[in-house]
């Protein structure tokens, strides 16, 4: 199936329409990764660090339903770095059965971790992720940053009072991210 998926667009590059070929040659790219998963898996198991990292980012661009063990694998890496890289993956990607593991990594204990998960939810819009997102303002200023642009991002009414509370915070910062959150909800009816 994929071999027929392949001539078929090699012999698309060739037509006469340039928008045609462009996108010919993005859908090949996509089957060659596809392609390439099981190379990418092993690497992910037994590359050096920064080798994994990079096969979480071309996990990314992969289309398959295959590609999210791995990275929830990576989500509760040793590596700071690659449960960072997997978090950013996952948001990117806002399958509905990995918002559950994103929400556990918000315990993570390193902040850029914390924070690019808070980012990560902000992809997905489920009424109770401002409720989730809110205790997260108390914490550092990038974790807190983050919590709130994620809130403005979902853009539910829900976010509405945690919102409001961060505009009373002392730290600038918060207050500024809160107000413009607050204009990206959408209006309750």
């Amino acid at each position: 199936m994929l071999e027929e998926r392949k001539t078929a667009l090699i012999k698309v590059l060739s037509d006469s329409d340039p928008h045609v070929r462009e996108a010919a040659g993005e859908a090949l790219n996509l089957l060659e990764g596809a392609s390439e998963l099981p190379h990418l898996l092993i690497q992910l198991a037994k590359g050096d660090r920064g080798t994994r990292i990079a096969v979480v980012y071309a996990l990314g661009r992969i289309h398959s339903s295959h590609i999210f063990v791995p990275l929830l694998e990576a989500l509760k890496a040793e590596d700071p770095d690659l449960r960072t890289a997997a978090a950013h993956i996952l948001g990117e990607k806002r399958h509905p059965k990995t918002l559950a593991p994103l929400v556990k990594a918000l315990d993570d204990q390193e902040a850029g971790v914390v924070t690019e998960v808070a980012t990560a939810l902000g992809q997905f819009p489920d009424p109770r992720l401002p409720k989730i997102l809110e205790p997260l303002i108390e914490r550092e200023e990038q974790i807190a940053l983050a919590a709130i642009d994620s809130i403005g991002a979902i853009g539910l009414p829900e976010g509405e009072e945690p919102l409001l509370k961060a505009l009373t915070d002392n730290r600038p910062s918060v207050r500024s991210h809160a107000a413009m959150a607050l204009g990206k909800l959408m209006l309750a009816n």
